[in-house]
């Protein structure tokens, strides 16, 4: 499984605005410090906030923050306020059909991937990422 560019930084900017919670972050300061292209961070940050990830506010203090726990954000959350689906039903060999009753020739043999990445998908949590502050993200 590979995640979409979309998908990197917003896991990316999401542990660092819970890594460092403690003030809010402006966008100039999460292009600099996570060296992500600003306008394609600008464009993230405007679809996380419409989904609920992330808070905004406008003024001297204002900034972006987590609007939720970490422990509540899920990477299967990430993933659909991005709007990138965990892809569950499409084929690993890109068969427009593909299930038990009419497998691809891997069909068999990524069902029990399969699960386990949809598994990790929805039970890890954002704030399960940062383990300590060595974590690279």
């Amino acid at each position: 499984m590979h995640f979409s560019k979309t998908t990197e930084y917003a896991i990316r900017v999401l542990s660092y605005l819970h890594r460092y919670s403690d003030t809010s972050h402006s966008v100039n300061v999460l292009h600099q410090e996570l060296n992500l292209p600003y306008k394609y961070l600008t464009k993230m940050m405007t679809e996380l906030v419409k989904k609920g990830l992330v808070s905004a506010s406008r003024g001297r203090e204002g900034g972006l923050t987590l609007a939720k726990s970490a422990d509540s954000i899920r990477l299967c959350d990430i993933l659909e306020a991005i709007g990138e689906p965990l892809e569950s039903e499409h084929c690993i060999l890109g068969f427009e059909k593909c299930d038990a009753s009419n497998p691809c020739a891997l069909h068999d043999q990524w069902s029990r991937p399969k699960e386990l990445i949809e598994t990790m998908l929805t039970t890890t949590t954002l704030a399960s990422l940062i383990n300590n502050k060595e974590t690279k993200l």
